[in-house]
Parts: structure tokens; sequence; C-alpha cells
């Protein structure tokens, strides 16, 4: 019976991490860092001029396919890394990488899809389970985009076409920022120990899966109708207040819409109402 499900094995570890295709790749490689060698040979591939039409997905798919998906999940994660580490979350959406269409002059999807299967990736091989593994997967997986209703897309941007005017949470961005910052050094050495034993032996240094972190659910973004309040700060406070308590809004979070939209002028109150809610 070994003997017959052996073939089988062997497939699911070429799906994983196929080893002796990865070793011939990587001969001659100067690189000492494990990892960056793995993601190397996503980035490498590109670099080919047959292959400059590819986007940042493409490469990442092709990583997959060819070396398995342990190999695209690195190169996803360095990528997130790298993006968060430049200029944070924001960055790593503007510059196309959490969706996978790559480049600044692109208009991103904000459902984040190829973010998203990195999460799926990272547990379906236990990179959640370690103590800070779950730290970062609850900070990653609360990543989130929201736009608001009526902002232009080349606001203020130099005509670059970056979305970033669009974001209308970036103060939650801002705090998944310096919460990444805080174990980011941490997170670097694990995962350079993780590639160092993948490419080691080619097997899963993690053994058993466990179950994922509690997560934080993001802060509800009721819809909210502010005419016929016009020039009414206390009116428009009322409604956005109302609506996000309806919405079952903490209190720490309405707190701090009220001390935000009363820290500036009559625009503050209206942008921050917007960031608060979906304003129609």
């Amino acid at each position: 019976m070994d003997q017959l499900l052996q073939p089988t094995q062997n497939r699911m570890n070429e799906m994983a991490f196929n080893l002796e295709k990865i070793r011939e790749a990587l001969k001659g490689s100067k690189e000492h860092c494990h990892w960056q060698r793995l993601t190397d040979l996503g980035y490498r591939e590109w670099q080919k001029p047959e292959n400059g039409k590819w986007c940042y997905r493409d490469m990442a798919e092709w990583a997959g396919e060819t070396y398995g998906e342990v190999v695209k999940l690195f190169i996803l994660l360095g990528a997130c890394n790298y993006q968060i580490g430049n200029g944070g979350f924001v960055q790593y959406y503007d510059n196309g990488y959490a969706s996978g269409e790559g480049g600044c002059l692109r208009d991103h999807d904000e459902d984040i899809l190829l973010h998203k299967g990195m999460l799926a990736l990272a547990v379906k091989y236990g990179l959640h389970q370690s103590d800070i593994g779950s730290h970062v997967y609850a900070i990653l997986a609360e990543f989130r985009i929201v736009r608001s209703a009526d902002s232009d897309e080349d606001e203020e941007d130099g005509g670059c076409g970056c979305s970033s005017g669009e974001i209308a949470n970036t103060d939650e961005l801002d705090a998944l920022d310096h919460r990444y910052y805080a174990v980011n050094e941490k997170w670097v050495k694990e995962l350079k120990i993780l590639a160092a034993k993948w490419l080691k032996t080619g097997t899963n240094p993690i053994t058993d899966a466990g179950p994922l972190p509690q997560l934080k659910k993001p802060a509800p973004r009721p819809r909210v109708k502010l005419v016929g309040r016009d020039g009414n700060a206390f009116a428009v406070m009322g409604t956005v207040c109302e609506a996000l308590r309806k919405a079952g809004a903490s209190a720490e979070t309405i707190s701090g819409y009220r001390r935000k939209s009363m820290s500036g002028d009559y625009a503050n109150l209206l942008a921050t109402a917007m960031e608060y809610c979906e304003v129609c």
C-alpha cells in the first residue's frame, strides 16, 4: 500500500515545493539569503525580454506552477514585506502588489484578491501557527481598502493615476503599519529560517496545521444620507454617530469619529464622515 501511495505523495510534494527543479535552477546562485534565493526564481524569469508583458501576478503564478506553491508564497510575502516596509499598506496597494496588476499607473482592484490568496497559502502551509506568525497573519488579514465615494482618481497626484487619494481608511491602515513594523524583524527572521528548511528537505517543517487566530472584525461602514444637513455640523455629527451605533460600531470607534470630526473645519467634518460612513 505504501508503494502505491508513493507516486501520489511525490506529486503532492512537487506541487508544494519541487526541490529537484529548484536546486537545478539555483545552481551558481551567489545569494546567501535562502528566502531571497526563492524569490529570485520568479523575478529572474520576469526580467527576460519574452516576459516583458507579464504583470506581477503572472510572474507569481508562473513561479507557483513551475516550482511549487511554497515558492509562490515566499514571493508574495517578500513583495508584501518590502512594500509595507517602504511605504506602508497604502504603498502595497497603490503599487499593485495586493491585487496583482503591479504598477502605479493602473487602477487597482480593492478586493485585493492576490493578497487574499497569499493568506490562504499561508494558512495551508501553517505559517499562521507560530507566535509571531499568528500576530502577522492577524495584521495582514485585517488589511482592506475602503474608497471614498466621490474622490477623483488623479486628485493632487501629478496625473500619475495612483489611487491613494481615493482611500478613505488611511487612519486604519496607518495603525496596521505600526503593528506590522513592531513585529517585522522577528517575522523576517522566521521566514528566512523556514525558507532554509524547505530548501534543505523539500518538505514542510511545520508538521501540524493548527486553528486560525481570532481575528478582529473591521469596523462597520454604514450608509448615511447627509442631504438637507448642509452647513449644520451638529446635525451631520449626530446622523453619523447614530448610523455607527445602529451598525454595531464600538464606543471607541464612535469616540474616535467625534474626536477627529471636531479637529478641523467643516470640510474636515465632511471628510471624516466619508471616512467612517458611505455617504450618499
